[in-house]
């Protein structure tokens, strides 16, 4: 893996002289330091640790063919013990600009021990797919069984997910207590409704809402999650946990940089695309055309 750091670190060290400042003073400055930490790295030096959605990655494609610009990079963690940078937050970014054969790609560099980088859970809301069909899906894994409960306890390492059904009844499937053996599990059963328009990925998990939201909900799938000592140890496996489970909480996170694919695919190496971003930022810094927002946000047009 390539160096990655660098003469221009734009990720956040609060110095002794900067302690003397104001949490309001600090939100109201834009500073090169302050800002995420952002490098174009080589497709080579990065690995997944969940599997991309084939039906995001295909729309991504058209898009990206369409309009040319990757708005949003992908956020991936440097580790100590790794060899690679492990993608968190962009899979299906990464594996459509490979099939595009681009080599090279934006990325924001996050280090995996931050105590400010918090690894949480999606959950699943089923569409369409009736009880009897998720039950059918779960009862043909191997190794795994269904029992009735409600609490969803991330340290009880044979606890794949949660279900709660539309009506109200709380299922747990529990499988290997085994890292490795429970990641192809949980992939056997989340195969079972996996498809773009029989689920979505959801923060929330009040019932009412859910069916609101979704007129043919039946069910939420709630899961135990992973550590970061766990992705560490899957993707030395050369495994990927399913799609669409993985949350990522940032310090902080860059989104509209709009970076044209063009400047990936010139024939600039490695190097020289690093220069060009860092003069590119200095150049939006002095435009003034930064903004760091506090609250949470919602995007309507991902």
């Amino acid at each position: 893996m390539r160096n990655c750091s660098g003469p221009f670190f734009v990720w956040f060290q609060q110095t002794e002289g900067d302690a003397q400042v104001t949490q309001e003073e600090n939100n109201g400055q834009l500073k090169i330091g302050e800002l995420p930490e952002m490098q174009i790295v080589s497709m080579d030096d990065v690995v997944l640790h969940e599997d991309p959605d084939t039906e995001r990655v295909a729309q991504l494609i058209e898009r990206f063919s369409t309009d040319g610009i990757l708005k949003n990079p992908p956020v991936v963690a440097r580790a100590d013990d790794a060899d690679k940078l492990i993608v968190l937050d962009g899979a299906n970014r990464i594996t459509s600009l490979q099939k595009m054969d681009i080599s090279h790609v934006l990325v924001q560099i996050v280090n995996l021990p931050d105590s400010s980088l918090t690894i949480d859970c999606w959950h699943h809301a089923v569409e369409y797919l009736t009880s009897e069909m998720l039950m059918t899906g779960m009862e043909a894994i191997g190794g795994v069984t269904v029992g009735r409960g409600s609490h969803l306890d991330r340290e009880d390492r044979s606890l794949l997910c949660r279900l709660i059904f539309a009506d109200g009844e709380h299922l747990l499937l529990r499988g290997s207590s085994d890292l490795i053996e429970s990641v192809r599990q949980l992939q056997a059963f989340t195969r079972t409704y996996h498809r773009f328009a029989y689920f979505d990925r959801v923060s929330y998990t009040n019932i009412d809402h859910l069916r609101r939201n979704y007129r043919n909900f039946t069910a939420l799938v709630s899961f135990r999650g992973y550590s970061k000592d766990d992705l560490r140890s899957i993707t030395s496996h050369g495994m990927r946990v399913p799609s669409g489970i993985t949350r990522v909480l940032l310090p902080k996170r860059a989104l509209r940089f709009n970076l044209r694919l063009d400047t990936l695919r010139s024939g600039l190496k490695l190097e020289e695309k690093q220069v060009w971003l860092e003069e590119t930022i200095r150049s939006r810094v002095a435009e003034k055309s930064i903004r760091f927002y506090r609250e949470p946000t919602f995007m309507f047009d991902e």
